[in-house]
């Protein structure tokens, strides 16, 4: 059986939610669950009961402008949680970037020290903002989730100790073979973006079919790729949990 996880999925957007749950309980799948404002973190903190789900406390980039009164929350909230994500940078929309980096850029400060906690970022459009937002000197434990960016800024964030977390999609790009080159396999992580990756597979499925796809990219057999992808995300725990 295949150890199995998710760094990036919106359990609170899949269309049976409850469906959703009993399928990570009975793959054993280990789910970094992200939320889009931290008003939904609470609520879901409190609702998803499994010892394989880990809700994130977030704040999507798109959502800053429309819901600034939850920013108070936000940082309430920050000193318990974990896991953030997702948040980050989206330039797709001009409207409310200096408001975008202005609060990505206070998280990231408030943050910086605490080696104990693991940020999914997003960074659409906005890769080499988002790092020089980071800088490089961070302790937390940073996941750049879907990244698109050119090779220069992929270089810099392998440099500055990123992580990546890989999805379907990405595999279907003609970036992924150099972008698999350039970050160290130690690295690289999964994810499914679900739902607004391949929606039509299982969750379990998803994640199966996106180790066999890093297996030839790899040249390595399926199995041994999993092995690493299993070792990262352990690494990526730095031993703070028992993964059964």
């Amino acid at each position: 059986m295949m150890r199995l996880y998710d760094t990036h999925f919106h359990l609170d957007l899949q269309k049976n939610v409850k469906a959703a749950i009993e399928e990570i309980n009975a793959n054993k799948i280990y789910t970094i669950a992200m939320t889009n404002l931290p008003v939904l973190y609470e609520k879901e903190k409190q609702q998803y009961d499994s010892p394989y789900i880990r809700t994130a406390l977030g704040f999507h980039p798109e959502l800053i402008g429309e819901y600034k009164k939850y920013i108070p929350l936000m940082w309430e909230k920050l000193s318990e949680a974990r896991y953030i994500g997702e948040v980050g940078l989206d330039f797709t929309d001009k409207t409310y970037q200096a408001d975008q980096v202005s609060f990505f850029s206070e998280l990231v400060q408030r943050c910086r020290k605490d080696e104990n906690k693991i940020i999914s970022i997003h960074s659409r459009k906005a890769e080499r903002e988002v790092l020089d937002v980071l800088d490089d000197a961070f302790s937390f434990k940073a996941i750049l989730h879907w990244y698109s960016g050119d090779e220069s800024l992929l270089n810099r964030a392998v440099k500055m100790g990123c992580y990546f977390s890989v999805n379907g999609n990405m595999l279907k790009s003609r970036k992924i073979e150099r972008m698999l080159e350039i970050v160290p396999k130690n690295r690289i992580l999964l994810e499914t973006d679900s739902p607004f990756g391949d929606t039509i597979k299982s969750h379990a499925e998803s994640l199966k079919i996106l180790i066999d796809g890093l297996s030839p990219k790899y040249v390595m057999l399926a199995e041994e790729i999993e092995g690493i992808l299993w070792n990262n995300f352990q690494d990526l725990l730095c031993g703070y949990e028992n993964l059964k």
